[in-house]
């Protein structure tokens, strides 16, 4: 999970332990992977990848209907976000709109054993903000993303708390969902300031 512990490794060590690294990072412990004392690439499991890549959808839907929750100061304002309370500015929602979001990027997929032939050249594409899946066995068993993606999805992660806690889980709610919840919060809002005036 982005939010849980998250492990560090040399790039040495990686090379010669990535089914360890893989292990942790199936074990919903994303590892961090530094060179030359620098954090170079987060291994995170291919199941985690795909629930952001359904997160990433959801948040598009509420886009849709004019909710850009990545923009909120913070999780006690998401209520009035959501509810159309508290709308965007122009300008804010023009640049959230430009921000990269590497986990929707195709990914490079490699080899596992490429990563004990050419990890240093591997790092630096990561690094260039290209995903990258390692494959082994006949499957996929972890992607690798910039430093920079995992902290973008760990702080979204409290965002995708407040929904789940407020009735929507982001990772797999369809638009519909999405469509009735919006509504009923606003309708819920409506109602409330309609009772208040």
């Amino acid at each position: 999970m982005i939010a849980g512990e998250l492990r560090t490794m040399p790039m040495h060590e990686l090379r010669d332990k990535a089914s360890l690294a893989i292990a942790y990072a199936a074990a919903g412990t994303p590892v961090m992977v530094f060179q030359h004392g620098d954090p170079s690439a987060v291994l995170i499991a291919p199941e985690e990848a795909e629930r952001w890549i359904a997160i990433e959808r959801s948040l598009s839907a509420l886009h849709g209907l004019d909710v850009y929750p990545e923009l909120a100061d913070d999780t006690a304002s998401l209520g009035a976000v959501v509810a159309g309370r508290e709308r965007p500015n122009a300008t804010a929602v023009r640049k959230l709109a430009r921000e990269e979001r590497q986990i929707l990027d195709i990914p490079r997929t490699i080899g596992i054993t490429e990563i004990q032939r050419r990890l240093a050249s591997i790092l630096t594409e990561i690094g260039e903000g290209r995903p990258t899946t390692i494959y082994s066995s006949g499957k996929f068993v972890g992607v690798f993303i910039t430093p920079a993606e995992y902290y973008r999805l760990r702080k979204l992660s409290r965002v995708v708390s407040w929904f789940r806690t407020a009735g929507l889980e982001l990772a797999t709610a369809d638009e519909a969902a999405i469509a009735e919840f919006v509504r009923r919060l606003r309708e819920g809002a409506s109602s409330a300031s309609e009772a208040a005036g």
